[in-house]
């Protein structure tokens, strides 16, 4: 599995990264795309085309009031005014939709795990909103994401009591990460980032996800930055708090390196949960 060897994962967990859902054909072409393939956006909006629930997604997405004015597009208008990295967000947002699953060792239901994420996601864009010379990209959206997908295949396949991973970070003064380590052999951030790899996701989104739970960041970049402190806000905000709670390290630099002072970071968790409320709105969901 490239980077991640299968060879230091727990046999269940190979076998259930393997047995995973195969991506949809349409986020398959658009991280061609991303990866630098020569996949034409015309292309993608036919495979579009042939899927109604996709095809609500992108019309929705493009419609929304941030676009407002450019009146109701068509399929192809749509998928040309969202861009590559939007409709792989779009796509992905469906397909973990059908994964949803709860995840009792994290003591999350497949509504909270669904919630992070998608807070993460939209943390992300409150970031680069309010510090847009920290130059945060697109693909750091898809990196918040998914930041926690290895929580689904490590709750799914490994077979442990919520209660002692808490009671042994409580003991030994760790890191629920560490708990993990310590009585897994793995933790989710592992897992994630294997799962990332097996479906061709770009470096950046696999290291995002691998290292967002180890600080200091040795080499840090913006996407793992981002992703890092769009987690905090997500927790901040009451998403995904689960048996994890705030029990993580952060790495103070991440701050520094985006420009996000105590006062911006208010900011950004105020914007998210706007963004948040808007979403779950939409989706007749509630926090």
């Amino acid at each position: 599995m490239g980077m991640t060897s299968s060879a230091a994962l727990p046999a269940d967990i190979v076998r259930g990264i393997r047995n995973l859902e195969p991506l949809p054909v349409t986020a398959q072409r658009l991280l061609e795309l991303v990866n630098g393939r020569n996949v034409g956006l015309a292309s993608i909006a036919e495979l579009i085309e042939f899927d109604p629930t996709i095809t609500a997604l992108v019309l929705r997405g493009a419609a929304t009031a941030a676009r407002a004015g450019y009146g109701v597009p068509t399929v192809r208008e749509a998928v040309m005014r969202l861009g590559t990295v939007a409709l792989l967000d779009l796509v992905m947002d469906g397909y973990l939709a059908r994964l949803r699953v709860a995840a009792p060792l994290y003591d999350l239901s497949e509504h909270d795990l669904w919630l992070h994420g998608a807070a993460s996601q939209l943390a992300v864009r409150a970031l680069a909103a309010e510090r847009p010379k920290a130059g945060i990209p697109p693909l750091a959206e898809t990196a918040a994401l998914l930041h926690d997908i290895g929580k689904l295949i490590v709750s799914r396949y490994l077979h442990a009591d919520v209660r002692e991973l808490v009671k042994h970070a409580q003991v030994r003064g760790i890191m629920f990460v560490e708990a993990e380590r310590e009585l897994l052999g793995v933790d989710h951030t592992v897992v994630g980032a294997a799962i990332a790899e097996a479906w061709h996701f770009p470096p950046v989104i696999v290291e995002a996800i691998r290292r967002h739970h180890s600080p200091p960041f040795a080499e840090p970049n913006v996407v793992l930055d981002a992703v890092a402190l769009a987690n905090v806000v997500a927790k901040t905000i009451q998403t995904g708090l689960g048996a994890e709670g705030l029990n993580f390290d952060v790495d103070p630099g991440s701050y520094r390196r985006l420009g996000v002072d105590f006062a911006a970071f208010g900011r950004v968790c105020l914007q998210t949960e706007a963004l948040l409320r808007a979403v779950t709105d939409t989706h007749s969901l509630h926090r």
